[in-house]
């Protein structure tokens, strides 16, 4: 990998920004989930308010893209941390005064973030390949997974840490504080203008360029074939998200302990991927790794129905070596679940040119937030009803017909010269 992107201003300022925002916007939530379960008591509370907030994600989320495309993004980005770190200011006060902290001001919270992280999340995407060069695209891309996956790991320790010793004041303090530092280090970015003179803007030219950017995506055909593939494979992974806490819990009856060194192997194999990442992209195309990657992922989930087979588990001496085995097999499958995340990234910053970028990148977002609560709900339904070892091979089944379908096309995805240079030759603005 690499590092030495790093050492570049613009892509090291854009990444200090975004993890410092990330920790305190993971340390808040964290912190939040904790606080929930001290006065409520019902974890189902708090897991209402995660459902809450993805409604408007799911709803604006195709339409964020036409302001990520219309606005300067630099500007986007500076914006978004002031309002996030406004926000959580303002209920800090309320909870400084009060000493209060009611469920329904945490909906509020929690939707209000929400909201904004909705046009957070595309903006970054499509500054990437406007400030980093051709043949660093996917370095960048695996970077940029690595220092998220880290913000992810640490984030729990500090909050349990503040938490623990300043209370929710202390962690809305420090949240606060994240978003400001990370919007003044983005002040220093310089990043290409990514529009044209839009003239004077209004809701007639806003719902045009949508439908521009919608007609756009249906012309593209190597572009549906990414979103129809992303919302197949989301569903069938749901059998995995939903399937891991199941196994432990459920089948093979591990302790919380144990059941959390399953999520550590996950995270592990993710930040493994980031750092064989450089190596796999020299040995073969952008294309064959993309659909290397999803099919070894998709022979991995099969093994789950192994670990949950009855006639396996019923003989209790074999319950510790299928609880190895299942940490073997989350390892190795996140590290196949990771590479095909960059190189998905990587492959959608190559075919779409930087105007629709966004637009782009919030539908393809949206048609995976449709599926995956989606198939969460489905499976755990149908965990509860049918054999769990052939849930996760129809699943495996569904995703490894999924790739023989879309082998063709997705081995023509390489990186794009010519839309490389369009995304680079623009006019760069320092302020």
């Amino acid at each position: 990998m690499k590092f030495k992107l790093l050492k570049e201003k613009n892509f090291s300022l854009l990444m200090f920004g975004k993890v410092t925002s990330l920790i305190g916007s993971y340390m808040q939530s964290f912190a939040l989930s904790l606080f929930v379960l001290n006065t409520t008591g019902s974890a189902t509370k708090f897991a209402s308010i995660l459902a809450v907030a993805l409604i408007p994600q799911l709803i604006l989320s195709p339409f964020a893209g036409v302001i990520v495309d219309w606005f300067y993004r630099k500007n986007i980005l500076i914006a978004l941390d002031l309002l996030s770190g406004i926000v959580v200011t303002v209920f800090a006060v309320f909870y400084f005064i009060t000493g209060e902290m009611p469920l329904t001001y945490i909906y509020i919270l929690v939707i209000s973030l929400s909201l904004i992280s909705t046009l957070d999340n595309p903006t970054l995407q499509t500054i990437i390949p406007t400030i980093t060069k051709k043949e660093d695209l996917v370095e960048a891309n695996a970077l940029n997974s690595l220092l998220m996956a880290v913000g992810n790991v640490i984030s729990p320790a500090i909050a349990a840490f503040v938490y623990g010793s300043l209370g929710l004041k202390g962690v809305f303090i420090v949240n606060s504080i994240s978003f400001f530092v990370s919007a003044i280090s983005e002040v220093f970015l310089v990043i290409p203008r990514n529009v044209k003179e839009k003239g004077k803007l209004s809701l007639n030219k806003f719902v045009l360029e949508f439908k521009d950017g919608i007609g756009f995506i249906i012309k593209k055909k190597d572009i549906v074939n990414v979103v129809c593939l992303a919302i197949i494979l989301n569903f069938a992974l749901g059998s995995f998200s939903v399937g891991g806490a199941y196994i432990s819990k459920i089948i093979l009856n591990v302790s919380d302990f144990q059941y959390g060194l399953v999520d550590t192997f996950g995270v592990a194999g993710m930040i493994l991927a980031t750092l064989l990442i450089g190596w796999q992209s020299k040995k073969r195309s952008l294309g064959k790794n993309l659909y290397l990657s999803l099919m070894i992922s998709s022979i991995f989930l099969a093994g789950y129905a192994i670990v949950s087979s009855e006639s396996l588990v019923s003989n209790g001496n074999s319950i510790f070596y299928l609880y190895l085995l299942m940490l073997a097999i989350t390892f190795f499958m996140c590290i196949f679940i990771g590479l095909a995340n960059t190189f998905l990234s990587v492959g959608m910053q190559s075919i779409v040119p930087l105007e629709f970028m966004g637009r782009v990148t919030t539908v393809v977002s949206t048609g995976a937030m449709i599926a995956s609560p989606l198939s969460s709900m489905l499976y755990g339904y149908l965990f509860d009803k049918i054999s769990v070892a052939i849930i996760f091979l129809v699943s495996s089944g569904i995703m490894i017909i999924a790739m023989l379908l879309f082998k063709k096309s997705l081995y023509e995805i390489k990186i794009d010269e010519q839309v490389e240079e369009e995304n680079c030759n623009l006019d760069a603005e320092p302020v």
